[in-house]
């Protein structure tokens, strides 16, 4: 657990773990000294606490008092906590804010590639998507994900795939991913047979789906000419715990190469294996977008990519052993 990622404490995210906070800080001494040098606690505060006639009211009193500083003292606190060496705390705060990933397997990943399309011309063959076929499966894998392909569908063949992923998911699964990867234009993702699908389509089957509720929902868009607005975006996705990342951002378009794939899967791929003991999925969204942005600068293309999130929690991905 890294104490600089975790700032902020709620009342009562704190008042929750009042019992475990009394039971696991078996320093008190140590931890005062902490929050005494850093400003958390005032030496009249240690005073109050010290008074009180046994450790248990004593570390209860100190929950009072630590409780009034919460939020705004949150970043001294864990602090406190990291300096004086209570990690049984800092992780039972960081679970409370983050969606659990309890089962072996946490869920399937839907992967919708569409490589060759009828109308060739208009639409032409991306080329060196299989890099990201591959990239993604064995990144997902590792992080104890089932990955579902689907290749070259048309609009109706998606639609009917995203349907069926969604009913199938299970209570034994703790998050739903997707990766949207073709051809596209504004609002929709286009099939090999021309037509499109509109995000606002797949909005529907995501919210109307019972096995998801309350389930995270992370979705990669990998398509070109998408130009979404911020305000498209609310319009296409608006269903609660879900993540979506875009290829691009208005006026870009989202490039591959032939030789490792698109630029977008290629640097998200490289931004969570070089996290993966802790992926945290909204936080590592800045680093996709700087990477994203750098690799277009060094093939001469412009492209930014983009993330709108509804999410509660923190989504953090472990690889196995």
């Amino acid at each position: 657990m890294n104490a600089e990622k975790l700032y902020y404490i709620s009342k009562n995210q704190f008042q929750k773990l009042r019992v475990d906070f009394v039971k696991y800080l078996d320093d008190i001494d140590s931890f005062l000294d902490e929050a005494l040098d850093n400003g958390l606690l005032t030496q009249s505060n240690i005073e109050g606490i010290m008074s009180e006639k046994d450790s248990n009211s004593q570390k209860r009193r100190l929950h009072n008092i630590l409780y009034k500083k919460l939020p705004d003292g949150s970043r001294e606190f864990v602090s406190a906590l990291k300096k004086s060496e209570h990690e049984e705390i800092i992780t039972l705060l960081d679970e409370q804010s983050v969606y659990p990933m309890k089962f072996k397997t946490h869920g399937r990943v839907v992967l919708i590639n569409n490589v060759k399309f009828d109308d060739e011309e208009k639409y032409p063959e991306r080329l060196g998507s299989e890099k990201d076929v591959e990239g993604i499966t064995k990144l997902f894998t590792a992080f104890n994900f089932d990955v579902q392909l689907y290749s070259n569908k048309t609009a109706e063949e998606m639609e009917d795939s995203i349907l069926k992923e969604a009913a199938e998911s299970t209570a034994n699964e703790d998050c739903f991913v997707m990766f949207l990867m073709s051809h596209g234009a504004l609002g929709n993702i286009v099939g090999v047979d021309g037509e499109k699908l509109p995000y606002s389509t797949i909005n529907k089957i995501l919210k109307k789906s019972t096995p998801l509720k309350n389930k995270p929902k992370l979705i990669y868009v990998n398509t070109c000419e998408i130009n979404p607005t911020e305000k498209d975006i609310k319009k296409y996705f608006n269903v609660p715990d879900l993540y979506v990342t875009f290829a691009t951002v208005p006026e870009s378009l989202a490039f591959p190469t032939d030789e490792s794939g698109s630029v977008f899967i290629k640097c998200l791929i490289s931004v969570y294996e070089t996290n993966k003991d802790r992926c945290d999925i909204s936080s590592l969204s800045l680093d996709i977008n700087s990477q994203v942005s750098k690799e277009g600068n060094e093939i001469s293309m412009d492209q930014v990519s983009s993330s709108f999130s509804t999410l509660k929690k923190n989504v953090i991905l472990r690889a196995k052993d």
